[in-house]
This record gives C-alpha cells, sequence and structure tokens, in this order.
C-alpha cells in the first residue's frame, strides 16, 4: 500500500484540495459558493529539510448570512475560500492540534437544549434538529487540523514507504500491548506465588491503524500505535505523541529504538500466532515444579513475544510488545531507518573541480539496520591518516591522553564492503557523533578477510554492527588513530541482542551464583556451541540465602527472568553501576554443574568498608 491515500482531504462536508495557490476547501452547487477556513499545514520534505507553512485565513468577505434552517449546513460550513500560506516553524502544528484537541463540543448542548423545548412548540424541534446538525458540522471542523505532506525526496520517500509497509505485520500480529508499569520480584515468595516470574507488567491493549489522531486529516497513512488514554503516531517528519488530549512531537533523530525478543509467561489467553516455548505453574516451589499445597495450580505457558521500546529527550519512554517477535523486528527495523540520517544530494562537478584523492570523501549515509556486536576484544584499524578530519569531528577536537582512560570513547560502525572495487573483503569503520556518522578507517585485509564472512552472516543486505572505540592521538602535531572494543570472528553474536543497545565495558569477568535454580531459562538461551554470548540485565535485589540472607545483592536476568545474582562481596563492589536496569555481557557455558552463566563487567576497586 502507498503512504498517500489522497490528493484531497475531507473535514465534514468540506473537500480541501491542495494546489500552488494554498490549501483550499469548498463545497456547494454551481453558482452558490461560500468560504470557512479550518486549521491546517502544508508540509514539504526533500534532502532532509523540512519545510512548514500554515495556513490562515484570507481577507475575503465574511460568509453571507445564515439561510433558512433547510440550507443552514450549507451556508455556513462550506466555501470555497483560498487559503494564505504564512511561514511558520514546527511547533505551530502541535500548538493547533493542541487547541483543537481542547475545543469545546457545542453540538451536544444544542440537541439537550432542542429536547427540552420540543415539548412547547413542534416547531422548535423541527428547527432545532437541523440547527443541531450545523452545530455538529461546524464543531468538526473547528476540531480538525488538515495537513498535507510532500515528500518531494526519493530517499525520504521510500524510508515512509517501508514504515507504512512494516505496519502490515504490525497489523498482523494477534495482540499486542503498551506495557505502562512493571515491578521487580524480589523475594522467594514472591517468584513462588507469582509463576516464578521476574517481573510483573501492567499492560493495556494496543490499538494499530494507519488513520491518524482524530484532530488530524492528512493526505497521507498515519501509522498508530495507540490505547484510550495514550497514543504514538508515525508521520514522515516526526513522531507524535498524544496523552489525554494534549500533543506533543519528537524528532526521529532524538528517537532510540531498541527491539528484543522476550520469554513471556502468559496467564491469559493464547494469542494464535505465539509460539509456545516452555510451561510453568502459577504457583511454582523452588526447583521449578509445582507446588502442591495449592489447589487448582494452573499450568502456564511461556510464550516468545516481540518487544519494541522507545526512548526519546525529557525523559520520554514507551514499551511496545507484539504477540509475534516478526511485528517488533519489522517495526524496529523500519524506524531505525527514519533515524538515519539523509544522504547529501550527489553532485557532479567538471573535472578541473574536482578534489585530489587524498581530499575526504562525504560518507555515504548509515545503514538502515544496526546490530550491536561482542566488544570482549581489541582490534586496530587502519588508513586513520586519510580521514584526518572526521577523527577530529568525532574526537570534538579533543587530544587524547597517553594512557587508556584517557583516550576518547566513541561507538564505531562496521560496514561490509563486498562491492568494494579496491577489494571485496573490505569492512569499512565509521564513527557516530552528535555530527552524523563519517569513515574513519577499514579493517586491515587480514581482518578483513575473517570478518566480513562473520558480519554478512549476522543479517541480510544493509546490514552494519556498532562496537564500542576509542580515539587515541591528536594534538601537538599528532595524527589521530583509533581501535575497537571487539570480539573475535567467531564470537560477534550477542545472541538475545537483535538491536543497537548500551552495554557495560567488558573488561573482568565476574561469577554468577545460584544458576542452579534457573536451569531451564538457561537452558532456552543456551545454542549449542562451548559459550553463548548473551546480554544481561542487573536489577537491585537482596541475597536469597546464606550468612548474608536479605542484604543487598545484584539480581541477574536474562529479558527479564532470573538467572542468579552476585555475591554479597561482589554486589557491593558494582552497586554504584545499578543505575536503572544496566545491561552488560555474559557467556553460557555448560558443565558438570550444569549451565552457568558468568558476566564480563568493568574493572572497579573494591567497595570502601
Amino acid at each position: 500500500m502507498s503512504f498517500y491515500l489522497r490528493t484531497r482531504v475531507k473535514v465534514g462536508p468540506l473537500r480541501v484540495s491542495m494546489s500552488r495557490a494554498g490549501l483550499g476547501a469548498s463545497v456547494g452547487v454551481p453558482g452558490f459558493r461560500v468560504g470557512t477556513g479550518p486549521r491546517g499545514a502544508y508540509v514539504t520534505l526533500g534532502g532532509g529539510l523540512v519545510s512548514y507553512r500554515t495556513t490562515t485565513r484570507s481577507t475575503a468577505p465574511s460568509a453571507p448570512p445564515l439561510l433558512p434552517a433547510s440550507d443552514v449546513v450549507m451556508a455556513d460550513i462550506t466555501g470555497a475560500t483560498t487559503l494564505e500560506m504564512a511561514a511558520a516553524d514546527s511547533s505551530e502544528f502541535v500548538g493547533q492540534l493542541n487547541a483543537a484537541a481542547r475545543s469545546m463540543r457545542w453540538w451536544p448542548w444544542v440537541l439537550v437544549l432542542a429536547l427540552a423545548l420540543a415539548g412547547a412548540s413542534l416547531w422548535t424541534l423541527l428547527a432545532g434538529v437541523p440547527l443541531t446538525v450545523w452545530v455538529f458540522l461546524k464543531d468538526r471542523i473547528r476540531r480538525t487540523v488538515v495537513v498535507f505532506y510532500d515528500v518531494q525526496d526519493a530517499e525520504e520517500a521510500q524510508r515512509f514507504q517501508g514504515l507504512v509497509d512494516a505496519f502490515g505485520p504490525v497489523r498482523e500480529a494477534r495482540r499486542a500491548w503498551h506495557v505502562v508499569a512493571s515491578g521487580a520480584l524480589s523475594t522467594t515468595r514472591q517468584h513462588k506465588v507469582n509463576a516464578g516470574a521476574s517481573a510483573l507488567v501492567k499492560r493495556h491493549s494496543l490499538d494499530r491503524g494507519i488513520g491518524g489522531p482524530p484532530q488530524l486529516s492528512a493526505n497521507i497513512a498515519v501509522p498508530s500505535l495507540a490505547t484510550s488514554h495514550r497514543a504514538v503516531y508515525f508521520l514522515p517528519d516526526r513522531v507524535l505523541l498524544r496523552e489525554g488530549k494534549q500533543y506533543a512531537d519528537v524528532q526521529y533523530g532524538e528517537l532510540r529504538i531498541e527491539a528484543d525478543v522476550q520469554r513471556f509467561i502468559e496467564s491469559g489467553s493464547v494469542p494464535g500466532d505465539a509460539r509456545v516455548v516452555g510451561h510453568t505453574w502459577q504457583y511454582v516451589n523452588v526447583k521449578g515444579g509445582p507446588d502442591r499445597r495449592y489447589k487448582n495450580n494452573r499450568r502456564l505457558p511461556v510464550l516468545e513475544y516481540g518487544s519494541v521500546r522507545l526512548s526519546g529527550p525529557n525523559g520520554y519512554r514507551a514499551t511496545f510488545d507484539f504477540s509475534t517477535p516478526r511485528a517488533s523486528s519489522a517495526l524496529a527495523r523500519s524506524l531505525r531507518a527514519m533515524t538515519a540520517p539523509v544522504a547529501p544530494p550527489v553532485v557532479v562537478t567538471p573535472p578541473a573541480a574536482r578534489p585530489k584523492p587524498d581530499r575526504i570523501q562525504e560518507t555515504p549515509a548509515a545503514p538502515l539496520i544496526r546490530r550491536r556486536l561482542s566488544a570482549d576484544g581489541r582490534i586496530a584499524i587502519v588508513g586513520e591518516a586519510h580521514y584526518q578530519p572526521a577523527l577530529q569531528r568525532a574526537a570534538r577536537g579533543i587530544a587524547a591522553g597517553e594512557g587508556f582512560d584517557q583516550h576518547l570513547p566513541v561507538v564505531a560502525l562496521l560496514v561490509p564492503e563486498p562491492q568494494n572495487p579496491h577489494d571485496l573483503h573490505a569492512v569499512r569503520v565509521d564513527a557516530i557523533h552528535p555530527g552524523g556518522t563519517e569513515t574513519v578507517g577499514y579493517l586491515s585485509r587480514s581482518d578483513a578477510r575473517s570478518y566480513q564472512p562473520a558480519l554478512r552472516a549476522l543479517g541480510k543486505s544493509g546490514f552494519a554492527g556498532t562496537c564500542p572505540a576509542r580515539i587515541t592521538g591528536g594534538g601537538n602535531g599528532r595524527r589521530y588513530g583509533m581501535y575497537l572494543h571487539l570480539a573475535g570472528p567467531d564470537a560477534l553474536e550477542i545472541t538475545n541482542l537483535l538491536a543497537e543497545a548500551d552495554l557495560l565495558a567488558p573488561e573482568r569477568t565476574v561469577t554468577v551464583t545460584k544458576e542452579e535454580n534457573h536451569q531451564k531459562t538457561l537452558r532456552h538461551y543456551h545454542s549449542g556451541v562451548l559459550r553463548t554470548i548473551v546480554a544481561a540485565e542487573l536489577a537491585p535485589s537482596t541475597v536469597s540465602s546464606g550468612k548474608h540472607k536479605g542484604s543487598y545483592a545484584i539480581e541477574v536476568r536474562l529479558d527479564g527472568q532470573r538467572v542468579g545474582e552476585l555475591t554479597a562481596a561482589m554486589s557491593a563492589r558494582y552497586r554504584h553501576l545499578v543505575t536503572g536496569v544496566p545491561r552488560c555481557e555474559a557467556f553460557i557455558t555448560s558443565g558438570d554443574r550444569g549451565f552457568q552463566i558468568d558476566l564480563r563487567l568493568p574493572k572497579t576497586d573494591p567497595a570502601p568498608r
């Protein structure tokens, strides 16, 4: 389905059309037309730039006085007035929506008054019905904002078309939810009476459509995720947020998108498209079996759900769960494409004006699909001498010190280039910084031969991996350099991490205890190889047993499911890192004692006594 749905937009009986002269609204019969002006705007997108023009009433004569009751509707709310365009910034659009949402409906009061006076006279009722209809249509126009989008850039149109197409799997998912609250289960009793879960969530059923907010009438499809109180609407130039009757907007470039596959203990009905990956009991014992002390102990399915988390400026967060991971991955992939910077237009210059070969060339647009790679290793890159201006921008002009702690942290993007004319095995290295994404070097030929097949095996065309990196040099005539925190080519994949993510630095191995109580969960994540790399979550808890029982502990989770805890000493050492629910790399192994999990955490000094 194309995202352009209409060339004209209807607002009640009005038909609003777009032309070079502006936005016009018309209705009527030949020889009789009157004018009115709904709120509206014309938005042009092209080359990464957005132009806003808002609609205002022209200085045309006012509409003629009201006609008899039978003609009230046509006389008052129809017209062919041409609407002038005036410069406006993006915030005015949101202001118009908020004004429209707060605008009062008058037609129910007119209807109640007409019915109350109907007993006095039949003529009062006959006049009240068309008056109510007229006021209803008047309210409809006053409470609607009209927007015409003109997406002129082919790349921007293709990206938004991809977002509209991604809503096919989203709408096909049998169930979807907006998660509004979550609470960790920390005590043994809480786990036992809640099916062994590590957290409880409060969620609302989610409506998925392409109609947009009720106060907006647009010429395009508007993918939306909505509950009765909150909603998110995806427009070509921004994300529109609604809470109650209040609207706000977020630019795509300010959004952070994370997608995960999670295991969910479902106490309600099982969606038809969800995959059952296990079972548990409503009341479980410490070994994971049914607690025989409870009658009517239900057997509950453990399902595989997809999850998308959005976060943005001013503390905005939203979590959406879907009954199939196919929906969440399609949505996350298309939203990441919307957040990627638009490639600058290609300008062909005559040979005499072309830069010399040693000049820095513009970097192509960032790949559409990004996935965090394991950072458990270090590797140097080559070719930095040819990209000094880009490295200087990534370092913000700061010179790095000599020690490791003085090297400048940055995020690197590894892009396979199988079509590179100089090396079919090439892997390009870009630096992601606030000013954009720029090429800063390549993997060496020998490293690229090993890493490119491994990178391409993790994703289709357009895939790129991210990892932490550090910039060296700069200042006093020194060239900038860069190295990557990257695992070997056979250990790049973090199996339960399908997107970009912030993970703690993997500098030392920390042992996890109490894994024997969570063997089923660890078995699910273990891929059968010698060592399976996963992303683990750290959350505050208490020591579950032993002489330190009840004291502070750090609980280890995999996608929200408890798999163990750190010792009291290690919990005290890393307590300062557990703000929110940070994540880190971990690896699962299988041995004589069953499945075990160990964490890779930053080096830190012991906690003071």
